[in-house]
C-alpha cells in the first residue's frame, strides 16, 4: 500500500511539472419565465462535437478541461432549452443562462434518449449512474427493486417470512457497502434490515453505484462500494405527479409527488408513498406466507433556499411500516401462542437533514459546507416466541471547505466530522446496547491534467469511542491511455462499526440460539481495484462502450457469522483467519439500431471466509450472474419495449449435517434463471405500462426448514438461495401534469 501511495504522490508531481492550458469555468442557472435565476445542479456540460464533458455541481457551478477539438459548449438539463455557448480566452468564471421549455424562443427544439445507465467519464471513480428512465424499465417499486438491470449490485432475501431484503456488493454483504442518500447515510444500524423497502422509486431521479473505496469525504465506510440515492429535486421537479401500481399478489402502490418555485429564491416539493401487500400466498405450499401482510405511508417534504450568499436544502421524513408474516392466518391475536407460528415487526422513523453552502462571491470554486442530519428510528416486533425491540438516534454533521491551489488543475477539500449511534437493542431478557461517539478529520486533494489524468489522494482521521482510532487512507487514479480507452485503479482502507443482531435479523426467524463467543470488535478491510474501459463505434458510428474490472477485498478483521457449527445455534465471533473477496465483471453497452439499447454484463465472485477454523467458499454467494437488457423506444418514445434476462449461478449451502436427512438442502443451490419483461405506452401526459417479473416462474421451492414443525428444534427460514416469489403480473399508469 505504501508503494501505492507513493506512486500516486510521483503521478500528482508529474501532472503538476506538466499542466497545459486551462479550463473552462463557470456556472448554469435556469431563467424562469419571471427572470429569476436558479443555479442549476446536474446540469450536462459537453464539448460540442464530441462527448467529452461533466455535470454541474449542487450550485450549478462546472470545470471542464480546454478541449482540442473546439472552443463550443453544449449545455443542457431536464426542463430547460438547450444552449450552444461559446468559450473565450478570459479566466473569468462563464455564466450560462437556460431558458425554461416552456418560454417561447427562436429556433429548434432538441430532442434526446437518455440511457438506462452509464458510466460517469470524467470521475476518476468508476461511477454507474441508473437513470431515471433506467429505474422505470421495470415496477422499481423501491430501491430493493432498483439493481434486477445492473450486474454490479445484487439483492436477496434475507430470510422467507419477513420480506426483508439485503444487498451485496463484489460478493459480500451489503453492509460493507455505504448507503447514501444525497450524500448523507441512508441505513446504518437498525434501518439495515428493512430499509431498502423505505425508499420508493418513483421518489428517485438516479442512482450511483460505484466500487471500491469511495471518497474520505463521506466517512470511513464504503468497503465494497457506496450507493447514492439522488431525489427529485424541487426546483426541477413537476407541479404533479402520480403513480398507481398493482400486481397479481395484492400489492398496490400509490406515489403522489409535486413541487415548484414558490419565488425567485424558494422551491418546496412533497412526496406521499402508500402501499400494501393485502392478501395471504402460498405458492409453494408450505403453509407458509410467502410474503408479509404488509402496510406502508412515507412522506418526505423538501424546502430549498437559493440566494446569492447561501444555498440551503432541507429534508423532512416520516416512515411507518409493518409487516405480518408466518403461517397462513396468523393474526396479532396469536401472539405468544405455540400453536401457529408467526412474526411481526413495526417499523417507525422520523429524519431531518440539511445541506448549506456559501459560496465566495467571484470564485465559483471555492466555498464552505455543513451537511446536518438526525434519525429516531424504532423497531418492535416478535419472531414466534421470541420477542425483539430495537431504538436507535443517530446525529450526523460534516463541516467541509474546498477550493484550489493556483488554479482549478489543484482542488482540494478539508474538513471535520462527528457521528453519533445509540442504539438499544433488547432480545427477550437480554439488553444488546451500543452508544458510539465518532469526531474525524479528512482533507482531500484532486489533480487533473485535462483529459488525460485525474488524481484523487485523501486521508482522514477518526475516534470512536468504542474501537479508537481509525486511519484511512485512499486514493483514486484515472488515466486517458487514448481518447477512447481509460484506465482507473484506486486502492484504501475501510472500516465496518458492526452491528450484528440488526444486520442478521434473519437468523432470528429460526430456532437457533444465538451466542456471542466473544466481544466483537471493529470490521477493517483493505480494497484494490483497476478498471478499462474502451469506447468504439458500431456500424453507423453507433455508440458502444466496454468495461472490465477487477477489485480485491481482503479483511484484517471480520465478524463471522456461524451456522454451521451445530443445528442448534448462531456464533457470533471474530474472525480468526483469513476472509477475502476477489470479484471479476466485463460490461457491454451498445445501440446497434437506433432507439435499440443493448445492455450485456458477466461477473464472477470467489469469496472465501475462514469459518469454525476452516477457510471455504463464504455461503450463500451466488458464483456468477450474467445478465441481458434489450430495451427499443419507438419515435418519440410512444411506445417502449424492456426485457431483461438473468443467469444466476450456485452458490454454496451451509453444512446441515445436523440437521436430519429430510430437511437438508445438499452443498450446492441450483443454477437457475429469471426474466422480466415490460411495455409502457406513452400518451400525452399519461404512461402506462404492464409487466412481467420471473416470467419462468422459478422459486426456491423448500425455503423455510422445519416448516411442518416451526417450533421444532431444526425450523429455520434464513438459507435464501433463490427468489421467494413466483411469476408475477403487474401494471400501473403514471401521470404528470408538467409546467409547459
Amino acid at each position: 500500500m505504501k508503494n501505492i501511495m507513493l506512486l500516486g504522490f510521483l503521478l500528482l508531481a508529474w501532472g503538476s511539472a506538466h499542466s497545459q492550458g486551462s479550463n473552462a469555468v463557470g456556472v448554469v442557472y435556469g431563467v424562469g419565465p419571471d427572470g429569476a435565476k436558479t443555479p442549476l445542479p446536474g446540469a450536462s456540460v459537453v464539448w460540442l462535437g464530441t462527448t467529452k464533458g461533466v455535470t454541474s455541481d449542487a450550485k450549478g457551478t462546472f470545470k471542464l478541461p480546454q478541449s482540442k477539438v473546439g472552443k463550443k459548449l453544449v449545455v443542457s438539463f431536464v426542463g430547460y432549452r438547450n444552449d450552444t455557448v461559446a468559450v473565450s480566452s478570459s479566466s473569468k468564471p462563464m455564466e450560462v443562462l437556460l431558458n425554461e421549455a416552456g418560454v417561447a424562443m427562436e429556433g429548434v427544439t432538441v430532442r434526446a434518449r437518455t440511457g438506462g445507465s452509464f458510466i460517469s467519464k470524467l470521475n476518476p471513480v468508476k461511477v454507474e449512474v441508473i437513470t431515471q428512465s433506467g429505474l422505470q424499465k421495470l415496477a422499481c417499486c423501491n430501491l430493493a427493486e432498483s439493481f434486477e438491470n445492473s450486474a454490479s449490485v445484487t439483492v436477496g432475501y434475507s430470510d422467507a417470512v419477513t420480506g426483508a431484503k439485503q444487498v451485496e456488493m463484489l460478493g459480500l454483504a451489503g453492509i460493507y457497502s455505504q448507503m447514501l442518500e444525497e450524500n448523507i447515510s441512508l441505513m446504518r444500524g437498525v434501518p439495515a434490515a428493512y430499509g431498502l423497502g423505505a425508499v420508493p422509486g418513483s421518489w428517485m431521479q438516479s442512482i450511483q453505484v460505484s466500487k471500491g473505496a469511495s471518497s474520505v469525504v463521506n466517512g470511513y465506510e464504503s468497503i465494497t462500494g457506496q450507493v447514492n440515492v439522488e431525489y427529485k429535486k424541487p426546483e426541477s421537479t413537476d407541479p404533479l405527479f402520480v403513480n398507481l401500481y398493482g400486481d397479481s399478489d395484492s400489492r398496490f402502490e400509490l406515489n403522489v409527488d409535486g413541487g415548484g418555485k414558490l419565488n425567485e429564491r424558494w422551491s418546496a416539493m412533497g412526496l406521499v408513498h402508500l402501499s400494501g401487500n393485502f392478501a395471504e400466498k402460498d405458492h409453494n405450499s408450505d403453509g407458509f406466507m410467502d410474503m408479509p401482510l404488509a402496510r406502508q405511508a412515507n412522506l418526505f417534504g423538501r424546502l430549498n433556499y437559493m440566494g446569492e450568499k447561501l444555498e440551503s436544502r432541507t429534508g423532512f421524513k416520516y416512515l411507518r411500516d409493518e409487516r405480518t408474516g408466518g403461517q397462513l392466518g396468523f393474526g396479532l391475536a396469536d401472539k405468544g401462542s405455540s400453536a401457529i407460528w408467526g412474526t411481526h415487526i413495526a417499523n417507525e422513523s422520523f429524519s431531518v437533514f440539511n445541506k448549506t453552502g456559501i459560496p465566495f462571491a467571484g470564485k465559483p470554486y471555492q466555498s464552505i459546507g455543513v451537511v446536518t442530519s438526525f434519525t429516531h428510528y424504532n423497531q418492535d416486533g416478535f419472531f414466534g416466541l421470541r420477542n425483539y425491540d430495537a431504538q436507535q438516534n443517530s446525529a450526523y454533521a460534516n463541516f467541509l471547505f474546498q477550493s484550489i491551489i493556483g488554479n482549478t488543475n489543484h482542488k482540494y477539500v478539508a474538513g471535520v466530522s462527528f457521528s453519533y449511534d445509540d442504539i438499544r437493542t433488547d432480545l427477550d431478557s437480554r439488553s444488546f446496547d451500543k452508544r458510539e461517539v465518532v469526531p474525524g478529520i479528512f482533507a482531500q486533494y484532486t489533480y487533473s491534467l485535462g483529459e488525460k489524468l485525474n488524481v484523487i489522494v485523501g486521508a482522514r482521521g477518526d475516534h470512536s469511542s468504542r474501537y479508537g482510532w481509525l486511519f484511512t487512507p485512499r486514493l483514486h487514479l484515472k488515466y486517458a491511455i487514448m481518447p477512447s480507452l481509460s484506465l482507473r485503479a484506486s486502492a484504501g482502507k475501510g472500516f465496518h462499526s458492526p452491528n450484528p443482531l440488526s444486520e442478521n435479523l434473519g437468523v432470528l426467524a429460526s430456532s437457533r440460539e444465538v451466542t456471542f463467543l466473544e466481544d466483537i470488535g471493529m470490521e477493517r478491510a483493505w480494497n484494490y481495484g483497476i478498471n478499462l474501459t474502451k469506447e468504439f463505434k458500431l456500424w453507423g458510428g453507433r455508440p458502444a462502450s466496454i468495461s472490465v474490472d477487477y477489485y480485491r477485498t481482503d479483511f484484517q478483521n471480520q465478524l463471522v457469522v456461524d451456522m454451521e457449527r451445530d443445528a442448534s445455534h448462531v456464533y457470533f465471533y471474530n474472525l480468526a483467519g483469513k476472509s477475502y473477496s476477489n470479484s471479476f465483471q466485463v460490461d457491454l453497452r451498445a445501440e446497434p439500431l437506433e432507439r435499440f439499447e443493448v445492455y450485456l454484463a458477466y461477473r464472477f465472485n470467489d469469496v472465501k471466509q475462514t469459518i469454525n477454523g476452516v477457510l471455504e467458499d463464504k455461503p450463500l454467494v451466488g458464483k456468477y450472474r450474467a445478465l441481458a437488457n434489450l430495451s427499443y423506444a419507438t419515435r418519440f418514445d410512444k411506445w417502449k419495449f424492456d426485457f431483461t434476462a438473468q443467469l444466476n449461478g450456485r452458490s454454496k449451502l451451509p453444512d446441515m449435517s445436523g440437521f436430519p436427512e429430510k430437511y437438508r438442502m445438499g452443498d450446492y443451490s441450483p443454477v437457475y434463471p429469471m426474466l422480466f419483461a415490460q411495455v409502457t405506452k406513452k400518451f400525452r401526459t399519461v404512461d402506462l405500462y404492464v409487466g412481467v417479473e420471473n416470467i419462468l416462474d422459478y422459486r426456491q421451492m423448500h425455503a423455510i426448514v422445519g416448516a411442518d414443525a416451526p417450533f421444532g428444534p431444526y425450523f429455520d427460514s434464513s438459507i435464501i438461495w433463490g427468489p421467494l416469489m413466483g411469476r408475477k403480473i403487474y401494471g400501473g399508469l403514471r401521470w404528470t401534469i408538467s409546467r409547459n
